[in-house]
């Protein structure tokens, strides 16, 4: 590591509770931001946690040119995932470590820091904190709904951190007005769109994608990739495919899932079941290509309020429509011209991969006008508005 790399005044101290191995969308978005920022010439710290939801290791001490990750051991059992309908409990769980990292760390490292920016409501926390004692600009990202009560506690701590931040980033016009609705001034929160590398995600050959994942060229496939976790609609998912798996159609209907989580014993019993189930568990994110050009669409069937899933930005990207939750930032971007979106039930999951199915030239149409617009919407100039905010 060239040190002089962080002697600079664009040294940005990155805080958040997920950072891979772990996957997820929060997790490709930070590692896309680090990529294109030392790109302009910024160098990033990152102070986060070992994978709390699910087996993965990092390293320690993980160094490379431009960035340095810290990854602080933790008590796993599944707690975040069990506190999460309990903001007080995962706050009291997940801040203590992480501030006296982060606290340490600027005891040593405050005169290389320019800005701290935490992703999330515990890490901006911390890092308002640690931008009062130490005199930083502070930045806090956020990626969910969170749904803030209209008073008390909680009303009254989010609008304190916000508040507190020189500027907050939301995912979604939602996810703004919420911050807006506690109090904040309007022209401190602004909202920014995840991007992906286009050069990466991208039509390619159906029909080369199927021969390299070892599917039937003729298949309709549904594809999930995400967390598996309740939240993400994976019960939902499996009953429907339940529903499916006598269904004698041309072409056969097959639901290929990737991800990781609780849920994860789960699918794979229902897929040594049934044979309309392929479960893939963990694939690398450069590997995902193949898998949405195989697909005919993307299920996100979240039950819980998305800030936005990056799995959509990617597959649209690759010219692949979308069946998804009409909650969250999610309605936001997604029209009827490029998916659908439903209230999550597995019958309305059935019943919409089938209107799909039995519409081909529909089909066509949507997968044409997903490429078109995740050309517009989705490029890496949308990583503009976070460095403008970094300077």
């Amino acid at each position: 590591m060239n040190k002089q790399s962080f002697s600079t005044n664009k040294n940005i101290l990155i805080l958040t509770t997920p950072f891979r191995p772990n996957i997820g969308g929060v997790e490709t978005h930070l590692d896309d931001l680090i990529e294109a920022g030392i790109k302009r010439g910024f160098n990033f710290f990152v102070l986060t946690y070992q994978p709390l939801v699910t087996k993965a290791q990092g390293k320690t001490i993980e160094i490379e040119k431009g960035f340095k990750v810290y990854r602080l051991p933790w008590l796993r059992m599944n707690l975040f995932l069990i506190l999460e309908k309990y903001p007080s409990l995962e706050f009291i769980y997940l801040f203590p470590p992480l501030f006296l990292l982060g606290l340490i760390f600027m005891l040593f490292n405050q005169n290389k820091i320019k800005v701290i920016h935490a992703q999330g409501l515990v890490a901006g926390a911390i890092g308002v904190i640690l931008g009062k004692i130490f005199g930083k600009k502070v930045i806090i990202s956020t990626h969910s709904i969170y749904n803030f009560p209209k008073k008390g506690m909680y009303f009254n701590f989010a609008k304190f951190l916000f508040g507190s931040s020189n500027k907050v980033l939301c995912l979604s016009h939602q996810s703004k007005q919420e911050v807006v609705d506690l109090g904040i001034e309007p022209s401190k929160v602004e909202v920014f769109t995840y991007w992906v590398d286009q050069e990466i995600f991208h039509p390619f050959s159906k029909k080369e994608s199927r021969k390299k994942i070892g599917e039937n060229e003729e298949s309709f496939i549904c594809l999930f990739i995400g967390r598996l976790v309740k939240g993400k609609g994976i019960p939902e998912l499996l009953e429907s495919a339940d529903f499916l798996k006598d269904k004698m159609s041309k072409p056969s209907l097959k639901f290929i899932i990737i991800g990781d989580g609780p849920f994860a014993s789960l699918v794979d019993e229902a897929s040594k079941r049934q044979t309309n189930i392929r479960f893939e568990g963990k694939v690398n994110n450069n590997e995902l290509t193949k898998y949405y050009n195989a697909a005919n669409v993307l299920l996100v069937p979240s039950t819980h309020e998305e800030g936005y899933g990056r799995v959509i930005l990617e597959a649209l990207s690759c010219g692949i429509p979308i069946i998804a939750t009409n909650r969250g930032g999610v309605k936001e971007y997604i029209n009827r011209e490029i998916g659908i979106l439903i209230d999550i039930t597995a019958q309305n999951i059935k019943d919409s991969l089938l209107l799909l199915l039995n519409n081909p030239k529909k089909l066509k149409s949507m997968s044409d006008e997903a490429y078109v617009y995740a050309k517009i919407h989705f490029n890496k100039k949308n990583c503009q508005i976070i460095f403008r905010n970094y300077e």
